[in-house]
């Protein structure tokens, strides 16, 4: 999963991602990840808020197959979130909230999501 991906799928919301990261080295079952983080006076950064994506490592023998199912089945699925986060209620934006997305046996599994 790439920047240009990222960007493509979101279209005029990716401007909203106040944060992304390519993490870690190790691959793992998580691939994608996007939160909200509500700003609130007396955290520790209380000016880093907002919607925050991060990309975590594959297997290089399974890249290919993840970003194209990504692709597909999961960056529409992103966009939807991005979407309702930007224009979501104050109720909705004084939480946190986090949704990512499991590569296990070779399929994108339903996504997790707290709130």
């Amino acid at each position: 999963m790439t920047r240009s991906d990222l960007g493509e799928a979101l279209g005029e919301n990716f401007q909203h991602v106040q944060e992304l990261k390519f993490l870690g080295e190790m691959p793992q079952d998580w691939v994608l990840a996007v939160s909200w983080r509500p700003g609130r006076a007396g955290d520790i950064h209380p000016d880093i808020y907002g919607i925050a994506l991060s990309v975590h490592p594959v297997r290089s023998a399974d890249r290919a197959e993840i970003r194209q199912e990504l692709r597909k089945a999961v960056l529409p699925e992103l966009h939807d979130w991005v979407a309702h986060a930007v224009t979501a209620t104050e109720t909705w934006k004084a939480a946190s909230h986090w949704r990512g997305w499991q590569w296990t046996e070779r399929r994108v599994f339903e996504p997790r999501e707290t709130s």
